[in-house]
């Protein structure tokens, strides 16, 4: 090895072994503990970084976030301070890149190919309407018969007036019409409960209303499609520790079998 202009020799060599020398032995001494410190330094920048901080934007639904979101993302900001949400609610589908959000929850068959998703748990749809809705109006029977009802309708689904069920491997869809049409989930409940008309609406929105027997769940043994619950995200190498940690409390509390789904 040479230091400025001296040279100084770090091994012995003999025709059978190597041996340090004494300026050898300091040298390795010294190396191993700056490549220690080094190490050291490694491993704190690595926790640094996987430690969740920072505002974390998320986008959902109205009717979804104001039911659901709110006691989520209070215990989500006392397991993990660090973080500051900034939580936007609206029933258009946005553009997470464009409009700078980290994440959305969306409640949906399959979502857009050019996004990444995770789905947290699922979302059964129902088919209720009020006790003196159907006192008036009768029970309906089979879904062919919907089309005799008032069935209030949501804006923002696929199905708009067309409601699709199966039975047994037999499938049924029915053109149904009314006089109240929305794009919010809320303001259809809120209709049924008060006696308007029939509603094809996620159990996530009508459970307390079915529990409290305000509304009465029709057609049994009929399925209509099943929605998911996802986390949709822009496609990323590297997912924010945020983001992650985020999604990953959002499925561990929602769980394949969701509270609203509870009997």
């Amino acid at each position: 090895m040479t230091s400025g202009s001296t040279l100084v020799r770090l091994l012995n060599r003999t025709t059978r072994k190597l041996s340090l020398t004494e300026a050898g032995s300091d040298y390795y001494q010294r190396a191993t503990q700056i490549l220690a410190m080094v190490g050291e330094a490694e491993t704190s920048v690595a926790q640094e970084a996987s430690v969740p901080r920072g505002t974390l934007r998320v986008n959902t639904s109205v009717a979804f976030g104001a039911r659901h979101m709110g006691r989520m993302i209070t215990e989500y900001l006392q397991r993990y301070p660090g973080v500051e949400v900034d939580l936007t609610l609206n029933d258009r589908t946005v553009d997470l890149v464009e409009e700078g959000f980290d994440l959305a929850i969306r409640i949906a068959a399959q979502v857009d190919p050019g996004l990444v998703a995770r789905r947290l748990t699922r979302a059964r749809i129902v088919t209720c309407a009020s006790p003196a809705y159907l006192e008036r109006r009768g029970t309906p029977k089979s879904p062919k018969q919907l089309a005799e009802h008032n069935c209030l309708t949501y804006a923002y689904s696929s199905l708009q007036n067309d409601w699709h069920y199966r039975r047994k491997g037999v499938e049924q869809s029915v053109r149904v019409s009314g006089n109240l049409r929305g794009n919010n989930g809320d303001i259809l409940v809120n209709a049924a409960v008060e006696g308007l008309g029939v509603i094809l609406q996620p159990s996530f929105l009508v459970f307390e209303a079915l529990r409290q027997k305000q509304l009465l769940r029709i057609l049994p043994g009929w399925d209509s499609d099943e929605l998911s619950v996802f986390a949709v995200y822009p496609h990323r190498k590297f997912l924010p520790p945020k983001v992650r940690s985020f999604i990953d409390f959002l499925a561990e509390r929602f769980g394949p079998e969701p509270y609203w789904d509870a009997k």
